[in-house]
């Protein structure tokens, strides 16, 4: 994102346009180029917003009755930014257990065994086995910049149509 902003500093007499694409993972970068620019009066840099919200989309599939799931393997990546607080709902609303991970293969493991453990003992909660990485009330940082750039929105997605307030638009 930073690259293109650079281009848009080295090319003051060509429009850049670069494209938002992505989850909460992407979209803090995207917000800090987005106040640099603004910050920096680069007013030939422009960001075509395609963001993504995580959560929306599993209450969609859990409203949708089309699916019947045990448990949620929730994205560690997301869950950086977003922190853990966002998934409760499933746990209160559906009672389905849910267990943010790491990517590694002993976090995928551990993270199976913690789901299953919650399901055998009769558990719902939102547990987090990523802890080296994702805590409870996520990056207020990430979170702060994202809030002051982005609006959430209702929003298409390919395959399953249009999800309330699971997308990000760019405040004007």
């Amino acid at each position: 994102t930073l690259n293109a902003l650079k281009i848009a500093q080295d090319n003051s007499s060509k429009e850049v346009v670069f494209m938002g694409v992505g989850f909460e993972t992407t979209s803090p970068t995207i917000a800090s180029a987005i106040l640099k620019a603004d910050e920096e009066k680069i007013n030939n840099f422009f960001v075509l917003s395609v963001g993504k919200v995580i959560p929306p989309v599993m209450r969609a599939l859990l409203e949708s009755g089309e699916i019947n799931i045990n448990g949620f393997i929730c994205p560690g990546h997301v869950s950086a930014i977003i922190g853990s607080r966002p998934y409760n709902f499933i746990a209160a609303q559906y009672s389905i257990p849910c267990v943010i991970s790491g990517f590694e293969p002993l976090d995928i493991l551990q993270t199976v065994f913690m789901l299953t453990k919650q399901i055998e003992e009769g558990r719902v909660e939102v547990e987090i086995q990523y802890k080296r990485i994702v805590k409870p009330e996520g990056n207020k940082i990430a979170l702060e910049k994202v809030s002051r750039v982005f609006k959430i929105v209702d929003s298409e997605w390919r395959g399953i149509g249009k999800i309330p307030l699971s997308g990000l638009e760019i405040r004007e």
